[in-house]
């Protein structure tokens, strides 16, 4: 096992109606193991992303635990210090949002092989790595040194990806990492997850797309209304039933 999530929950304040309190997650247990592809899904407004977010720490949850089973040993995201977290996501954890924030005046090659220079990759054999991520993703090539602020959303959504998966973390989640992209460039994308990846990744996926969560998930969590609702392995998952 290499995460276990352990009675997460998250609320909201909102101090514009006074206080209120929203949940966006509640009490959320399940495990993870080395290797494993697990996807989240639900209906819009079910948890998904607070979960991913929690994982990551973006977010810090209200309750429970989130154990990350790092190469120098155990680490609760949930409550450790900030820069343990910055830490493990500068060595071990990546993620993938649907959306780039970009860097002013960087270019794209740049944006992609900086988090592999940062883990102490040569800057040049980074940018080398980060032009084949972008043409595997079919970013085309006068695009490289142009600034992303300048892209289209798909266009941004690819290197978003590359940058994610460019140090080759050993947990990466991923929010709808895919959904600005046309089918080919999409299939690329999963198809890169195979083979630029080694196999011992663990992933942890939100999906919209059934039959991608049947390609790549080996189970599925599946949220509703802030909570888990069930863990199925990917044979046994039927959206129209469980969604």
């Amino acid at each position: 096992m290499i995460l276990d999530i352990d009675a997460v929950s998250k609320t909201f304040e909102m101090h514009v109606l006074d206080g209120k309190t929203v949940p966006g997650l509640a009490d959320v247990s399940f495990s993870v193991d080395e290797g494993e592809f697990v996807a989240i899904v639900g209906e819009s407004g079910s948890g998904k992303s607070s979960l991913l977010k929690c994982i990551h720490r973006t977010y810090e949850p209200t309750n429970g635990t989130v154990r990350f089973r790092t190469e120098d040993g155990e680490i609760d995201l949930a409550s450790c210090p900030d820069r343990d977290v910055l830490a493990v996501r500068g060595s071990e954890l990546g993620y993938a949002s649907q959306f780039l924030d970009e860097i002013p005046r960087v270019p794209a090659v740049d944006v992609v092989a900086r988090p592999m220079w940062e883990q102490g990759t040569d800057r040049e054999a980074a940018r080398e790595r980060a032009r084949e991520l972008l043409t595997a993703l079919s970013l085309p090539a006068d695009l490289f040194n142009a600034y992303p602020a300048t892209f289209s959303g798909g266009e941004r959504q690819r290197v978003n990806f590359a940058r994610a998966i460019g140090p080759q973390p050993r947990l990466l989640l991923l929010d709808e990492p895919t959904s600005a992209l046309d089918p080919e460039t999409r299939a690329s994308a999963l198809e890169l997850l195979d083979s630029y990846l080694p196999t011992s990744t663990t992933m942890i996926g939100v999906f919209h797309n059934y039959e991608v969560v049947r390609r790549i998930a080996d189970r599925v969590v599946v949220l509703a209304d802030a909570e888990l609702q069930r863990v199925v392995d990917v044979a046994d998952y039927n959206p129209e039933v469980l969604a």
